[in-house]
């Protein structure tokens, strides 16, 4: 009776050790898993930063050919003023 008892409970512990040794191995594969998520939010965060660094710089751009533009269109209407108080 007792060797019965010590057969069941090594089955028992067997059976024990290989639930932990998948579950340890399950936790492992999940730790990679969210090691290659957070590689790739930091590879995303760092695209995105220089987008926006782009995007603003474009914008910089933008707004000195405004502006550059924005002279110009008043100069030619000075010039035309200019022209017309001769013309009259």
């Amino acid at each position: 009776m007792a060797e019965l008892i010590r057969s069941v409970i090594k089955e028992e512990l067997q059976e024990t050790n290989q639930i932990i040794r998948a579950l340890r191995d399950g936790q492992e594969e999940l730790k990679a898993q969210m090691e290659g998520l957070s590689l790739d939010v930091h590879k995303l965060h760092g695209e995105l930063a220089a987008v926006r660094q782009e995007r603003q710089r474009d914008r910089d751009v933008s707004d000195i050919r405004a502006g550059r533009t924005e002279r110009e269109i008043l100069e030619i209407k000075s010039r035309l003023d200019h022209l017309e108080q001769q013309d009259n």
